[in-house]
């Protein structure tokens, strides 16, 4: 079962920062950013749940080639997700925004 994968408008704006980033650098790495994460996203679509939980119940998913985890949870047959985030970081996607209860 493929479940739907909805992303919250922080989790955008993660990933339009990245790709602005990676393409200041250079142009083919902001495209190698995007077909990883779209890669990570269909392993998640496919496995939800094979990802580890993490603080505060998130899921989270590993890029394999770029430093950033996919911070995600699951309802139902949604993939929520909250957060694209550097393995630098020590905070998960409750970084003080949009925090749901």
């Amino acid at each position: 079962m493929n479940y739907r994968i909805v992303f919250s408008p922080d989790a955008d704006a993660d990933i339009n920062s990245i790709v602005r980033w990676y393409q200041n650098i250079d142009p083919n790495l902001a495209v190698r950013f995007l077909k990883e994460n779209k890669t990570v996203q269909q392993r998640i679509k496919r496995m939800p749940y094979a990802f580890p939980i993490r603080t505060g119940g998130y899921r989270r998913a590993r890029l394999n080639r770029f430093p950033y985890f996919i911070y995600y949870s699951v309802e139902m047959n949604i993939v929520i997700v909250d957060a694209v985030v550097h393995q630098r970081r020590s905070e998960g996607p409750r970084m003080g925004r949009g925090q749901r209860p």
